[in-house]
């Protein structure tokens, strides 16, 4: 029988197509994430279980952890997000010895979970970044104002063990500045404040093996959530550019990586691309390559096995992608923030113009399957909660509510 392969994560979007891959070709999968996320309930997933998250309980996390992988028998582990990726990093002898790990050693992987050293081999190999200033916090971009021109987008320089507290934000005047960071409140975490590159963003997905690209894929970001830049919730795949391709490889190599890896670029109307980070595991739209014919978890896996994998040499260039729960989140944040801006009102009418377009049902969905469909009603009901409780709390910080209350 074929063992077992265990998935690390919780993000559903990229969990279910590794699985679901896998699972089509005979490949038993199981998945373990940190409590308390709930786990995944799906006909491609054989066993789902909770570990102790390691900055909290690192013993726990291990003893439980391999006690899951010595009763299963996996020979395979696949970090399916930044935060499963850094705690194998960090604990990666304590499992090399049990199972293969798909992942580079962690001296390679620290490499891409670090963005400034992403950024500072990638200008070794000639590639176009940002303009970059490493902070190590919140106070300091008060010193950067007048010397860095607005806008800015700042985001945590490090994919760290937990949860990020601070995610990707725009800045836009020293106004802003003031207002979201005041000196009295700092976040310790390190920070990249870079300016702004307008553009679409565009993904280029690989799969490399013994210093050899094995495999590409290329996607454009249509929509994303937030509206201003961050997961992508439509996408298309589209022909993988020479120069973004050759980019890509040269930095993948330099970086001495091995497996899948997503380098990410911001390319403007006249096409000049920037980059912008490396995702060093599975991405959010790992669907859209599998729909159009690139299947990536089989080919890794067959790989990993002492496998020739038979790779088509095209896909399906127009294959659209949607990942249905994100869509639905970033229609609430436009209503919400529509009733402040301009231009949020006008992307949420050209939004509700393209629903029906968008919704077809020859468009791929992240998560949904007629014939697996509990892990995508779980993931509704889940946003459904997070809707109200959102609602709610801003009903509660309202000035009218507030009148009401005390009247």
């Amino acid at each position: 029988m074929t063992r077992p392969v265990l998935i690390l994560g919780f993000m559903p979007r990229i969990i279910l197509p590794i699985a679901r891959s896998l699972q089509r070709h005979g490949i038993p999968v199981d998945v373990a994430s940190f409590r308390p996320a709930p786990r995944i309930r799906s006909s491609a997933i054989c066993e789902s279980r909770n570990v102790p998250r390691p900055d909290l309980d690192r013993i726990e996390f291990v003893k439980q952890l391999r006690g899951f992988v010595e009763e299963r028998g996996h020979d395979m582990l696949i970090p399916a997000d930044d935060w499963m990726l850094t705690a194998v990093v960090e604990h990666y002898d304590d499992f090399a010895d049990l199972l293969q790990i798909g992942c580079p050693p962690p001296a390679i992987t620290r490499l891409v979970l670090d963005k400034s050293a992403t950024l500072e081999i990638a200008q070794r190999c000639g590639i176009e970044v940002p303009r970059t200033v490493r902070i190590g916090n919140s106070s300091q971009l008060h010193d950067l104002v007048g010397s860095l021109p607005f806008p800015w987008v700042i985001k945590p320089a490090q994919r760290e063990t937990r949860i990020e507290e601070m995610k990707s934000c725009g800045l836009r005047t020293a106004e802003e500045v003031a207002t979201k960071f005041p000196r009295g409140r700092t976040f310790t975490p390190p920070m990249l404040v870079q300016e702004y590159r307008a553009g679409a963003g565009v993904g280029v997905e690989m799969l490399l093996h013994d210093g050899q690209c094995m495999t590409i894929f290329q996607h454009r970001r249509l929509k994303e959530f937030p509206y201003t830049g961050g997961a992508s919730v439509t996408a298309v795949a589209e022909e993988p550019n020479p120069s973004l391709i050759k980019s890509s490889v040269a930095l993948l190599q330099a970086l001495q990586w091995q497996g899948v890896a997503m380098v990410e670029y911001k390319v403007s109307a006249e096409g000049r691309a920037v980059l912008m980070e490396v995702n060093g595991r599975y991405w959010g739209t790992i669907a859209l390559p599998i729909s159009a014919g690139i299947d990536f978890p089989l080919y890794q896996w067959q790989l990993a096995h002492g496998e020739r994998p038979e790779i088509p040499k095209a896909y399906a260039v127009g294959t659209k992608w949607r990942w249905s729960i994100g869509y639905l989140h970033r229609l609430y944040d436009l209503l919400d923030l529509g009733r402040r801006s301009t231009n949020a009102r006008a992307v949420l009418g050209a939004d509700v113009r393209e629903l029906l377009e968008d919704f077809s049902p020859s468009i791929p969905d992240a998560t949904l399957k007629l014939s697996d469909p509990m892990p995508s009603v779980v993931e509704l009901l889940l946003a459904m909660r997070d809707f109200v409780s959102y609602t709610a709390a801003r009903a509660l910080q309202s000035k009218a509510f507030s009148r009401w209350f005390r009247a």
